[in-house]
């Protein structure tokens, strides 16, 4: 059972967490944040408490951007125009986890333009470990993947069963998969100073969604110069899709070593997928494709993990079982899914974060019944947090 909690009883409450800490500045930092090194590089992190009991919930950010977008924390900003407010506000734990970007605030002393998907997954799922043993968390992890955060599913999903994390599922906020040719298969970066990719080209396009939700909630969010300063800066391009990677110092073509970073074909150990949708025409393909992009998965999941389960004789199953089954994973699209009306920014601002912690409510309840009715159709227990 769910508890509701109010904010004020945890204020900004954020573990000490027992991993190497980063000796870097801690000028440019938000109250709560914390430099980490985790997987062998520098995060920056940002734990809310909620209860015991329920699910650590970790927000990975898309790209070029840090967490922060999931919790803020400028100076003049509004948590209630954040998702981390309100998921605390219903119990849940938080756990904010920004990989190494370069920002004009100096968010991260040293570039890592050699940061690959591996290192992003097993750094998240260190980080939440380490959380979860410092404040005796029991709900499970469910991680959530926004935008380009897509990338990101088999990754903590194989790094979280190395650690022993109790991964629960993963919740795409209109994420892209790994999957080549989602997005252009010959787009392209120029290089920065840094060695990360240069994407100062998509901030006037971020900086409009966010402009528009202003006018929604009646007053400015994020203040356009702090937003493109301390939220947004270059990241590695290893993190952008499957074909052009870092190496050696310059920006080279590998279609098999981006496929084997982000896992995109590990079908048969990809964790389960729940989608949060949106609708407005500016965030045309996720709203158009993401349903289909991850319910393609999910049939994976089921026909890979579940019917092919050593623990699964499929012949033994009865008819009905078999039927149940089938009625299970086709009708999966719909059950794992809820829709936030709002552009590819649909979770920041009050009613759209309040929105979105609400469907992500409804959302862990949909996955552990459907799970739970899948258990029964195959006649043996799926492990309710794998």
């Amino acid at each position: 059972m769910k508890h509701i909690i109010a904010a004020s009883m945890f204020p900004l409450a954020f573990s000490s967490i027992a991993l190497a800490q980063d000796s870097q500045s801690t000028e440019a930092l938000y109250e709560g944040e914390q430099h980490v090194v985790a997987a062998g590089r520098p995060a920056v992190s940002y734990y809310l408490e909620g209860n015991k009991d329920q699910p650590l919930i970790v927000f990975i950010p898309g790209a070029a951007h840090s967490a922060r977008i999931a919790y803020g924390g400028h100076e003049g900003g509004n948590e209630e125009d954040f998702l981390a407010h309100w998921l605390q506000n219903r119990g849940y734990n938080f756990l904010g986890v920004s990989y190494p970007i370069d920002t004009e605030s100096g968010l991260f002393e040293e570039d890592q333009p050699d940061f690959t998907v591996r290192d992003w997954g097993r750094q998240a799922m260190e980080i939440a470990q380490t959380v979860i043993d410092e404040n005796n968390l029991t709900g499970g992890v469910v991680v959530i993947g926004w935008s380009m955060g897509g990338k990101i599913p088999q990754a903590v999903y194989e790094a979280a069963g190395e650690l022993g994390v109790p991964f629960d599922f993963y919740l795409s906020f209109v994420a892209t998969p790994a999957i080549p040719g989602m997005t252009s298969l010959t787009r392209t970066f120029e290089m920065a100073e840094s060695g990360y990719g240069d994407r100062s080209s998509s901030a006037n396009g971020w900086v409009k969604q966010l402009a528009a939700n202003d006018a929604l909630n009646g007053h400015e969010i994020i203040p356009e110069d702090i937003y493109r300063s301390q939220y947004i800066g270059e990241m590695s391009v290893n993190l952008e899709g499957v074909e052009q990677r870092y190496r050696d110092g310059a920006f080279v073509m590998d279609w098999a070593e981006g496929l084997e970073d982000n896992g995109a074909f590990q079908f048969e150990n990809f964790p389960l997928v729940a989608m949060i949708l949106n609708d407005e025409r500016a965030d045309s393909r996720h709203a158009i494709v993401d349903k289909a992009a991850w319910s393609f998965y999910n049939a994976n999941t089921v026909f890979h993990r579940y019917v092919g389960s050593e623990d699964v004789d499929i012949n033994a199953l009865s008819d009905a079982q078999w039927q149940s089954v089938l009625d299970l994973t086709r009708t999966s699209p719909d059950r794992l899914i809820r829709e936030v009306s709002g552009n590819h920014f649909f979770f920041v601002g009050e009613d759209g974060a309040r929105a979105s912690a609400a469907a992500i409510d409804d959302l862990v309840d949909r996955v552990h019944a459907w799970r739970s009715d899948m258990s029964a159709a195959l006649g043996t227990e799926l492990d309710p947090l794998q």
